[in-house]
């Protein structure tokens, strides 16, 4: 089974994506959680040379510094996790170096983009007008609750062809930033009805990345939300396949 490496910061938050793994298969003692403090006398390199997969979990508002912005005090962001920015960040460094599969959810949407140099809308509602994304539970909404369609926007891509497939999905929604320019290499390939970026997917083969905005975590008994972590799984498991011919060539030769 793969190894897979899930980053984040609230042991209160991770609960959701560890068992949305483990309905795809995906035992605990496969998982490395990472956070801030786990990873503090960890050497990144390592660990990313012997992972199969990067999970980047939801969370809070990047710090704007990330994509050469400044922090706007009319966007109501959350208090500045610098810590955790710099732990994903430094992971998806060594996931490009190694070529390791990533996965990237709601804030980790965000991150994989500004990670690629893309940038984000630090309120949606404010610089475009669109609303109906942040239903957040504090203010009531469960977590599996759809609060509106996503549509495929015609890039030849089987995550595309699976929107189209099940026509308008539903998601949940619980994000009051979102990507705005997509980073290098990332093609858009769903969004919402009102053009707020959903899901982007690297373009260029070689490094597998796809990231979404919405929550699947919770949405895992329906087929098309838990295909995303199938898809991860398999992704991850093609990596380690072609990891392992390449040791055994080595020790071979």
């Amino acid at each position: 089974m793969p190894n897979i490496v899930v980053a984040y910061i609230k042991e209160d938050k991770v609960a959701p994506y560890l068992e949305a793994l483990a309905a795809v298969g995906v035992a605990e003692s496969d998982i490395f959680r990472a956070t801030p403090r786990r990873t503090a006398t960890v050497d990144l390199h390592e660990l990313l040379a012997r992972a199969d997969g990067l999970l980047l979990t939801g969370g809070a508002d990047l710090q704007p510094c990330l994509y050469g912005e400044a922090r706007r005090r009319d966007a109501n962001l959350d208090r500045p996790a610098p810590d955790r920015d710099q732990l994903e960040w430094d992971l998806l460094c060594e996931a490009r170096a190694h070529r390791t599969p990533v996965f990237g959810i709601c804030r980790g949407h965000q991150m994989v983009n500004v990670f690629l140099g893309g940038s984000l809308y630090q309120d949606i509602e404010l610089q475009t007008g669109r609303s109906g994304h942040d239903n957040f539970i504090d203010r009531g909404f469960a977590l599996d609750h759809l609060a509106h369609d996503i549509v495929a926007t015609g890039i030849d891509h089987p995550l595309a062809a699976r929107t189209g497939k099940f026509g308008h999905p539903a998601v949940n929604s619980r994000h009051h930033q979102a990507v705005k320019v997509p980073g290098k290499g990332l093609v858009t390939v769903a969004q919402a009805l009102d053009g707020t970026i959903e899901a982007t997917v690297a373009g260029e083969p070689g490094w597998w990345i796809t990231s979404v905005q919405w929550h699947p975590e919770n949405l895992v008994d329906h087929p098309f939300h838990r295909a995303l972590f199938e898809d991860f799984l398999t992704a991850a498991g093609e990596f380690a396949l072609h990891r392992s011919t390449q040791i055994a060539e080595g020790a071979v030769r």
